[in-house]
């Protein structure tokens, strides 16, 4: 337990640290945007070393060998070389849209130079994905159908689930208060989740998906939305009172409503990816995807809820 709690500190450091660059350093004459750099790079980690973690958790995929009577079934999830194509993969996908975008905006492309990057990226994830299912004709010792899916999988999870945090971060507009919002809604979820599952659990103890989760119930859900929505409420009074941010919208419904209705999809989606990320290590056999956070295990024991989280703030703040 204090293990836990000196991570998230650290946790918090960290993203408070990375806010705080984002808001100090000005967007420069020409369009360049350093402090967003830092944030790029949380979720360039989160890619690069959730592709290691997950493909790792997987194991190696092994053939029956040749010769034998009665095959002996799989065990593992994915080849070697597809291991790698994948790690690459989700290694180069976020840099290849930041890079682009430095480059577009260097030759004087300032409308939409954030289109062109977007189509890079996907030009890079498609290319690995290419890749890792024809090493199913190359190497197909190795790779076959279901190893092939699993490392597709990590791409889709691992490589394009990150690559909409760089996204929110580079939005034309509001991207600081996306960002904010992104960053406090999901420990919001989890203490809401934790504290509700600890007081009302008993009297209210309908599972919310006992196979992969047992200790997780719908009350503890309900927790955790609510949770999701003081963050936004917090946000709103960031934005209203600090003078540090400054949320643009003109519409007829206030802004905190705004926020409050961003904050409920996105509380849903971060206990979903909480959740599948559970069913992964259960299909895995394991307790945690790796050791690198203390008391939290994994990047991606960590950064789960974030990864879903980020796709309907990325879609909510893009509607305005």
């Amino acid at each position: 337990m204090k293990k836990r709690f000196i991570t998230g500190v650290c946790y918090v450091i960290v993203m408070a640290g990375l806010l705080v660059m984002k808001l100090l350093i000005p967007v420069s004459s020409n369009g360049m945007d350093y402090g967003a750099i830092g944030v790029d790079i949380l979720f360039w980690a989160i890619s690069f070393i959730g592709a290691y973690e997950f493909t790792r958790a997987l194991g190696e995929h092994k053939k029956a060998v040749e010769g034998e009577s009665s095959p002996a079934p799989a065990t593992g999830g994915i080849s070697k070389a597809q291991r790698w194509v994948v790690i690459i993969t989700c290694a180069l996908l976020i840099p290849s849209f930041v890079i682009s975008k430095i480059v577009a905006i260097l030759i004087g492309k300032t409308a939409l130079p954030g289109a062109d990057s977007l189509v890079v990226m996907l030009a890079v994830g498609s290319i690995g994905a290419m890749v890792t299912a024809s090493l199913t004709v190359f190497d197909h010792e190795r790779s076959d159908l279901k190893s092939t899916a699993y490392a597709e999988l990590c791409i889709l999870y691992c490589g394009a689930l990150a690559s909409v945090g760089p996204n929110i971060n580079h939005l034309m507009q509001n991207s600081e208060v996306a960002v904010l919002l992104l960053f406090m809604l999901v420990p919001f979820v989890d203490t809401g989740a934790f504290l509700f599952g600890k007081l009302f659990g008993k009297l209210l103890p309908h599972k919310l998906a006992p196979h992969t989760s047992p200790n997780k119930t719908v009350i503890g859900a309900v927790g955790g939305v609510l949770g999701g929505i003081v963050s936004a409420v917090l946000v709103w009074v960031i934005c209203e009172y600090s003078g540090a941010l400054d949320f643009v919208y003109t519409g007829p419904v206030p802004k905190v409503v705004v926020l409050i209705l961003f904050s409920l999809p996105t509380a849903i989606l971060a206990q979903l990816g909480d959740l599948f990320e559970s069913a992964i290590k259960r299909g895995c056999g394991i307790k945690d995807m790796g050791n690198i956070l203390p008391g939290h295990g994994g990047v991606l024991d960590r950064f789960d809820s974030m990864l879903f989280a980020s796709v309907s703030v990325v879609v909510c703040f893009m509607l305005l």
